[in-house]
């Protein structure tokens, strides 16, 4: 029984870092546009699978540096490497959906930010916000 314990402990960190590494090929890549705006999408929200909805925002850091958030940023954003490139890896949740101003932190031979506004909607928030948009216009 302990060996079997001893045997669990050594191997499900390297099973769930293995589920992530999977789960982040699935993930759809986006890039910010020249205004630092990224917009995402929430689909099916009730009948989501575990490889939907999860983004990777490519950031580009410049030079050799080390990267950080600046506070405050959205719960369950990480900041991961795949293949050199630099990426935010976020899943947002319902309750996420809204606008979220997140700064990122280069620190190497200069400190410099660059600041990501990223949009959550939905299908229906998208519809309602262009039906107001022809509404006023």
């Amino acid at each position: 029984m302990s060996i079997t314990a001893l045997l669990l402990s050594i191997l499900l960190p390297c099973l769930i870092g293995a589920k992530d590494r999977a789960l982040e090929l699935c993930a759809m890549q986006v890039e910010p546009d020249e205004e630092g705006k990224v917009m995402l999408e929430i689909r099916n929200l009730s009948f989501r699978k575990p490889t939907e909805g999860i983004y990777m925002i490519e950031i580009n850091p410049p030079g050799d540096c080390s990267i950080s958030f600046k506070e405050p940023y959205p719960p369950g954003m990480k900041l991961i490497k795949r293949d050199k490139q630099d990426y935010i890896k976020w899943r947002p949740k319902v309750r996420d959906i809204g606008i979220h101003p997140v700064t990122v932190v280069f620190e190497g031979e200069k400190v410099s930010e660059q600041q990501i506004t990223i949009y959550v909607y939905n299908k229906k928030l998208l519809e309602a916000q262009r039906e107001n948009r022809s509404v006023t216009d």
